[in-house]
């Protein structure tokens, strides 16, 4: 018998057996003897993740010991691994949807895609690749992380790298390349209308050479560099700021230096002219009233007064009235005519009394919410108390008798704006104390000195500002001159000037004058003599022959009732009188002694007349006073408060004007177009055709849901959130200007064409930003596939389209602070 044969196959089964036992050795060595489960990872992490250990970390149903890849078997669920994403990356809520964006705008991105894909030729390949692996259900449900994101794929892979397969087996409209049957751009780059009102055209072609005819020198741009600038960001291709591109035309526009007609500042407080005849017709118990005002009330008085619903409803009556003509209305009207004399007048006294942040801060406009500290500085503008105090003292001198004497009102309600200041106004209206020996039959209502001297203290008294000690002190100095030369019978008054504490007379020393004033008070000292003030009681407590008490230095001066004023700086028609006949006879000489003796018998004998005369007053000065012909308006060429007329103004200070931004700030948002209430008054004063300060002449108004905003931010990186278009002009400059050099190089023009006559103003007369037409044609994609083919440069989806269009930002760690 032949020698029995091995079968070919038993051997090979054998190999095979011994090689599973191997295995399964080596495996056993390997769970036993390794200390983690680091030899069952696919592959390794990329760099980003190369610190995570745990494979818990991402994936949820990984498991803990050794035997956790048996958990890999049963799919995971991807909605919670991609949940574990998030703890490091910061998403919005929409994480999961296509691109990261909302459901509308994917639904609307969808529809117009649609359109353009129904005439669209779809290539072979990616119609294999949407029978092949449909993935409508995929984005259905909501795209996770691992969909794109797909790790262990090695310390060098590029987690954001996405291919354009993977881009298009989603998308609608389906292309291969981008030289190939990507769409045709549509209108781009134009999303808005821009946000600075600029007419390219008409620049170059009108403005421009305008300007060139009238001044040579003066600087044009010369390039588009010349204004544009790409900053650091290199996204935004931005514009230079004003200082450096528009203040040479437009600087005296917005400071009033060009306006024509008009005035040049903005009337902030005012005093309106009303129909006084009508008024005290219908007794209307409005008080003391300038009867020569035309001025209209300000838009600003009617936010502070409309502060209410009171106040509003007031508004809203007054706006039925021609103030200056009230011949036809009725006693309700007239009764709202009256409660606005009075909150105008508790508006100036608020001013003066109190705080302007107090007064101007607590604007009611309907947010609600608190004005800052900053806000309400950049409202009032920091306007100088004495510029409503000397309107105060020349419009309304009697003003603080009135509201310190409710009751003079008749009936109206106190104005609320006295609520708001501090103290007592009781003490104001206190009369000084009637010195003894006063003949009652001066005592006359029309003149009554008790009533006179009432009135005087009850003007608030407040320091002057440091500009004006020395006119005041001129003034003072100039009065004593003026009695010391004035007319027979007037002699015989006190001297009741400013006094030291110890009583002696404190006047001011012609060696503390300049030069040409102490020639004066020399020679006014000379011509006026000892014999000019003899008739003048030197010592305060001296009594006189009679026996009865003198006033003291320090006590109230008794005040006519035609001299009453509240300001030194306003004299009465009496004191101009003796000014400017103190000015004529200063030079001539004064009368001779015992003049006042002979006018008034009655009065005092000066002591010692029969010896040494009086050392003569140093007081009596001259007129000292500058003249100008320079009104209040052209005073503040470069902005700031001044007042004119019955109105105070602010003028422009120049570009970004904090008080102009301020109030379009603030009432922008809560001033619907054609809304009647105070704060869109305000924000149409301000942004008319001829407002001052000239804002909307080049920054655009949108209307938002409830209002309007001033686009006074220039675009930026967070402005262009949302878009699924990248574009960074820098790599591009060197290109251009390469591949269309020599004659042809027509720069920036090579991708913006300037189309002329275009509609491109008539946009900005709306407020949706989206209606609008550019300046500029729209960029076509056949200018970009001069660069971007197979051949030449990229044209990935990811060169020029983001994923995720709001980014993913990765939170700093939430330490807490160690235990003290």
């Amino acid at each position: 018998m032949p020698p029995k044969t091995e079968r070919p196959g038993s051997r090979r089964d054998l190999l095979a057996v011994l090689l599973a036992l191997v295995t399964v050795v080596c495996l056993g060595s390997a769970f036993i003897l390794s200390k983690g489960t680091q030899f069952l990872m696919p592959g390794p992490l990329a760099s980003a993740h190369g610190a995570i250990e745990k494979c818990s970390a991402c994936h949820t149903k990984s498991g803990k010991g050794k035997l956790s890849w048996l958990h890999g078997l049963v799919a995971g669920d991807p909605l919670a691994d991609s949940k574990a994403c998030l703890t490091c990356h910061k998403m919005p809520d929409t994480a999961f949807n296509a691109h990261s964006a909302s459901a509308e705008a994917l639904k609307q991105s969808t529809a117009r895609l649609t359109k353009i894909a129904a005439g669209s030729p779809v290539p072979q390949s990616a119609r294999a690749q949407s029978t092949a692996f449909p993935t409508h259900d995929v984005v259905a449900r909501g795209l996770y992380c691992a969909t794109c994101h797909q790790e262990h794929q090695g310390v060098s892979f590029n987690l954001n790298k996405i291919s354009n397969e993977q881009c298009r087996s989603c998308h609608v409209v389906k292309f291969d390349s981008f030289d190939g049957n990507h769409p045709k751009f549509e209108n781009y780059p134009f999303k808005r209308r821009t946000r600075i009102i600029y007419d390219h055209a008409g620049h170059f072609g009108k403005h421009y050479p305008e300007v060139a005819k009238k001044d040579p020198a003066r600087r044009i741009p010369e390039t588009c560099s010349s204004c544009h600038d790409s900053r650091e960001d290199k996204r935004v291709m931005a514009v230079a700021p004003f200082e450096k591109t528009c203040t040479g035309c437009h600087l005296d526009q917005i400071i009033g230096k060009e306006r024509a007609s008009g005035p040049k500042g903005i009337a902030f407080l005012s005093l309106p002219g009303l129909d006084l005849q009508t008024l005290k017709k219908k007794n209307a118990p409005i008080g003391e009233w300038p009867d020569a005002s035309d001025a209209a009330l300000t838009p600003f008085m009617q936010v502070m007064i409309g502060r209410d619903e009171r106040g509003r409803a007031l508004i809203k009556t007054v706006d039925t009235l021609k103030l200056q003509d009230l011949s036809g209305a009725s006693d309700d009207q007239i009764k709202a005519v009256t409660t606005l004399v009075w909150e105008i007048k508790g508006l100036f006294y608020a001013l003066i009394k109190g705080k302007a942040s107090d007064v101007l801060g607590n604007f009611n406009i309907g947010g609600g919410a608190k004005l800052s500290a900053n806000l309400v500085a950049d409202l009032t503008a920091s306007i100088p108390r004495d510029v409503v105090t000397s309107a105060q003292q020349q419009w309304l001198p009697n003003l603080a008798t009135e509201m310190a004497n409710p009751r003079d009102m008749s009936g109206q309600k106190q104005s609320g704006w006295t609520t708001m200041t501090t103290g007592s106004t009781s003490a104001m209206s206190a009369p000084p104390e009637e010195p003894s020996g006063r003949d009652a039959r001066q005592e006359t209502p029309a003149a009554s000195p008790q009533e006179s001297a009432s009135e005087t203290a009850s003007v608030p008294k407040r320091d002057p500002p440091p500009c004006l000690v020395g006119i005041l002190g001129q003034c003072l100095m100039f009065k004593g001159a003026a009695e010391a030369v004035q007319p027979e019978g007037a002699a015989g008054k006190s001297s009741t000037g400013n006094a030291n504490q110890d009583g002696r007379k404190e006047t001011p020393s012609a060696g503390d004058l300049p030069g040409a004033m102490r020639a004066g008070v020399k020679a006014a000292g000379q011509a006026a003599g000892p014999e000019a003030v003899a008739g003048k009681a030197d010592t305060p407590n001296e009594k006189p022959h009679d026996g009865k008490k003198e006033l003291a230095a320090n006590d109230q001066p008794q005040a006519k009732g035609a001299d009453q004023k509240d300001d030194l700086l306003f004299p009465t028609e009496e004191e101009l009188r003796a000014m400017k006949a103190g000015s004529k006879d200063t030079g001539t000489g004064a009368q001779p002694a015992g003049a006042a003796s002979k006018a008034d018998p009655n009065a005092p004998a000066p002591a010692d007349s029969g010896t040494q005369p009086t050392e003569p007053r140093t007081s009596a000065t001259p007129v000292i006073s500058i003249e100008s012909d320079v009104d209040p308006e052209s005073w503040a060429e470069y902005g700031g408060w001044y007042r004119q007329d019955y109105a105070i103004f602010y003028r422009p200070t120049g570009h970004k004007d904090k008080l102009i931004y301020s109030w379009l700030f603030l009432t922008g948002p809560r001033a619907p177009k054609g809304d009647p209430n105070p704060a869109g008054g305000v924000f149409d004063f301000l942004t008319s055709k001829d407002a001052q300060g000239s804002c909307t002449k080049c920054h655009s108004v949108d209307e938002i849901r409830r209002g309007r905003v001033v686009n006074f931010s220039p675009p930026s990186v967070e402005s262009k959130r949302g878009r699924f278009t990248n574009f960074i002009h820098e790599p591009h400059f060197g290109v251009i200007e390469n591949r269309t050099g020599g004659l042809e190089n027509r720069g920036c023009l090579s991708c913006h064409n300037l189309e002329r006559g275009r509609p491109y103003l008539k946009s900005f007369e709306q407020g949706n930003p989206q209606s609008f037409v550019s300046n500029f044609g729209e960029v076509k994609k056949d200018l970009c596939q001069t660069c971007h083919t197979s051949s030449m440069a990229r044209q990935d989806c990811l060169l020029c389209h983001k994923y995720h269009v709001n980014g993913a930002i990765t939170p700093i760690m939430n330490t807490r602070l160690p235990a003290q």
